[in-house]
């Protein structure tokens, strides 16, 4: 990408918008550029070879706003629903929505739910939510329709650091249940 200073890319979940700075050359130089750009483009990342990266989370009912929802509607106790959620390696799809909210997946399917009716206004940053075959990191603060299962004390986005987002596309990551003391432990450190 460094000979490409003037094309962003940006993974979707299933696709790649490229944008390009079609100020400085003549569209046919930037068509030529983007064939020679695709066709040399590679992945920075193969699902084999990604970092995995753990992230702690609470699934204390003062965090999990609608675990008696989840349990009633799937029929499972609370620890099968932590288990179901928490011993999948999920891969990072992509950030999206609204900055720092990562995208994860597969869900498995025993906890496969369709997104709240009515989103919340605001839903706590670190809140963890899951919806269809997707869980998802909240980063920040803010509006969210996605069912809620826990939170996770680290702060996982920063906009004022030069890399803002700990977690990248391709990364894969698990979950580890905390208890809410070190919750409470990790917040303070």
């Amino acid at each position: 990408l460094d000979s490409f200073t003037d094309i962003e890319v940006i993974p979707g979940e299933d696709s790649l918008a490229v944008k390009i700075n079609i100020i400085k050359n003549t569209r046919s130089q930037y068509l030529l550029d983007l064939k020679h750009f695709l066709g040399t483009y590679q992945p920075e990342f193969t699902e084999e070879s990604s970092e995995l990266i753990t992230v702690p989370i609470c699934y204390d009912d003062e965090f999990a706003l609608d675990m008696n929802e989840i349990l009633l509607s799937k029929g499972l106790s609370k620890n099968e629903v932590i288990k179901a959620h928490s011993k999948i390696v999920y891969q990072v799809k992509m950030i999206g929505f609204t900055p720092g909210f990562i995208y994860l997946g597969d869900l498995s399917d025993e906890l496969i739910l369709p997104r709240l009716k009515t989103p919340r206004v605001f839903i706590p940053s670190g809140s963890i939510g899951i919806a269809n075959k997707r869980t998802g990191i909240y980063s920040l603060g803010g509006p969210g329709g996605w069912p809620i299962i826990g939170r996770t004390p680290v702060n996982l986005f920063n906009p004022k650091k030069e890399q803002p987002l700990l977690i990248q596309p391709g990364m894969r990551l698990r979950f580890e249940s905390i208890t809410k003391q070190e919750f409470d432990n990790m917040l303070v450190n």
